[in-house]
């Protein structure tokens, strides 16, 4: 089963199933496409995409977002911005090389259709004077389509339906993002206070022993003390009676 953003949904497939030959073999030429190119993008997005839908990761990772956190050491939302982005390019890859040469580029253009994601893309070209247009400028025509009435409107001249939900969907789809990342630092917050508190714990306890050790010594020092201290004391008396 596929969910809203084309991806196969991982509830739906056995994870405990092996890969076959094949697919193990696929998988390491995807990972050293990811290995090779983390910077590159459109290939590393579409081989996340690959071990996404095939499920490639099922041998060692239950979930596809441990696989990348574990991995390759991204979070889930990192993970899908660069899924997103491939999936963009493939879209504007018609434009030959006036193509973006960064992911960063492509996300204000993600909840778009593909035709505004052709036009705005164009004239972010066109506006540009090296034809590479920056993150910000893209955003910038991405609200101005929105909002002025330019994008196809409904029959009370707003924003239509279909424009509208594809904007809040990617209002909502970054508030989901920030939210994982909060819940990745808190938990990261968490795992160094439980690091930090069982090494305390561990200094505690073996302080305790320490100290224990030492009093039995005291003990056991304080108690031939008293023994040489009576002998001496039976000795002088034993000496006196004789």
């Amino acid at each position: 089963m596929l969910t809203s953003n084309g991806l196969v949904e991982e509830s739906k497939l056995d994870a405990e199933s092996p890969l076959d030959d094949g697919e193990r073999a696929r998988l390491e030429q995807l990972e050293a496409i990811v290995e090779q190119g983390l910077q590159t993008f459109y290939e590393v997005g579409k081989a996340l995409i690959e071990i996404q839908e095939k499920k490639l990761y099922r041998e060692t990772h239950k979930t596809f977002a441990a696989y990348c956190r574990n991995r390759w050491g991204m979070g889930k939302s990192t993970a899908y911005r660069y899924i997103d982005a491939a999936q963009v390019m493939e879209n504007l890859s018609p434009m030959g090389d006036k193509i973006p040469t960064k992911e960063r580029q492509l996300r204000p253009l993600t909840q778009l259709s593909s035709a505004l994601q052709l036009e705005i893309w164009q004239e972010a070209v066109e506006l540009t004077p090296n034809g590479i247009p920056s993150c910000a400028i893209v955003q910038r025509l991405v609200d101005e389509k929105l909002s002025s009435g330019k994008t196809k409107q409904d029959s009370k001249g707003g924003v239509s339906e279909l424009d509208q939900l594809r904007l809040d969907n990617k209002k909502l789809k970054e508030q989901i993002r920030q939210k994982d990342l909060e819940r990745e630092r808190r938990a990261a917050e968490v795992a160094d206070e439980l690091k930090r508190l069982r090494e305390e714990n561990r200094q505690l306890r073996a302080e305790l022993r320490q100290w224990e050790r030492d009093w039995d010594v005291r003990i056991a020092q304080e108690r031939e003390k008293i023994r040489q201290e009576l002998r001496v004391e039976i000795r002088e008396e034993l000496r006196v009676e004789y």
